[in-house]
């Protein structure tokens, strides 16, 4: 744990202070006048380094914690508020919120959450997991590039009209609440037989000072608030429809030994022993090849980014990227090559340990 001064402290807590609305506005206007979606960013770097970032709202109705505004019958006040937290400081939990007025009739009209999937006769791998396997836009006004995770790109790996990869996992989320999610609901109304489902979950269940996240990584499936209980409703949910269960262990952070997921990586793969799922170890292969090629070389697949990154400007929607002119520091999140290859790896892991997703594998 790294110390600081009373003085570095009150620093920061001025920095996140005087953090602006017009970060997080795309379209809008300002505050008083919130008409369409939001750039509700999942981390941030600061005085302390790079801050993981999750949101909450008092009405996720009206303005969701993944941002969008959703179409309301009349104007309506509702706060938002971004929690950061730090693996280097465990003890720091600092917010910031936004008070909105969100107008009348904006944003998006509500959508049912069943027969959103892509079927089309296929079945359908559900990835579901924190901002490490996420989707992030590479275009427009919230272009995130090249920040991607494992599973946005994991469809091409598969055989086109036997598999069809739905990935809705979503950043910033823990085995514990996912469930109070939207894609929580989707996951719920299309899963069906012979489908499978891949749980990956760890890096924000640790975070202790956060009780709308956090779940001890000890405690028995049965025991009520335990991480190990959170992922059996999965599990449940899925073999109740008749799919396949598959456990993933969490991408490692870019650290020789990631202690604070190491607990997660452990408990998943005990579940797997009790409830007899098959567990793709990600952490162990993507922990491995970082004491292989060591910390620098690392850097490759982590979003780790130079101003104006010769490496990704073969896109040139790199130069209207929110990383473009600063660049980021972060060692949790991937960059596309990241991405790619984790998903590679992971398939390599389908291959030993879930032959019957295996023969869906090109």
């Amino acid at each position: 744990m790294k110390k600081y001064s009373n003085e570095e402290y009150k620093a920061l807590l001025t920095e996140i202070e005087n953090i602006d609305f017009a970060e997080v506005k795309l379209e809008n206007e300002c505050e008083e006048r919130v008409c369409s979606d939001l750039n509700l960013w999942d981390g941030r770097n600061t005085k302390f380094g790079y801050a993981d970032v999750s949101w909450s709202s008092s009405d996720p109705d009206s303005v969701s914690t993944s941002g969008e505004v959703i179409c309301l019958p009349e104007e309506k006040k509702v706060t938002i508020t971004a929690h950061f937290s730090y693996q280097d400081y465990p003890e720091i939990n600092i917010d910031k919120s936004f008070v909105l007025n969100v107008l009348k009739g904006s944003g998006k009209r509500q959508e049912k959450n069943s027969n959103i999937i892509d079927r089309r006769g296929r079945r359908v791998i559900f990835v579901i997991g924190d901002s490490t396997a996420s989707i992030y836009p590479h275009s427009g006004e919230n272009n995130r590039f090249p920040q991607t995770g494992w599973a946005q790109y994991f469809d091409k790996y598969f055989i086109s009209d036997k598999a069809v990869v739905a990935d809705i996992a979503m950043s910033g989320r823990s085995a514990k609440s996912y469930t109070e999610e939207d894609n929580f609901k989707v996951f719920k109304d299309n899963i069906s037989e012979g489908d499978f489902l891949i749980l990956q979950f760890g890096h924000n269940d640790s975070k202790i000072q956060d009780p709308s996240r956090y779940a001890p990584a000890f405690g028995k499936i049965d025991e009520k608030g335990s991480y190990k209980n959170y992922m059996s409703v999965y599990i449940n949910i899925a073999r109740d429809a008749g799919a396949i269960p598959i456990l993933a262990t969490s991408v490692s952070r870019r650290k020789l030994s990631d202690e604070s997921l190491e607990e997660y990586v452990n408990a998943a793969k005990e579940l797997g022993k009790e409830l007899n799922i098959p567990v793709l170890d990600v952490y162990k292969r993507t922990n491995d090849w970082i004491n292989e090629v060591g910390l620098e070389e690392a850097k490759s697949l982590y979003k780790i980014i130079k101003p104006h990154d010769e490496r990704f400007m073969y896109n040139p929607e790199f130069l209207n990227s929110q990383f473009y002119e600063n660049g980021d520091d972060d060692d949790t999140h991937l960059n596309i090559f990241g991405a790619d290859k984790i998903a590679f790896w992971v398939t390599e892991e389908i291959k030993k340990n879930v032959p019957e997703l295996a023969i869906l594998l090109k």
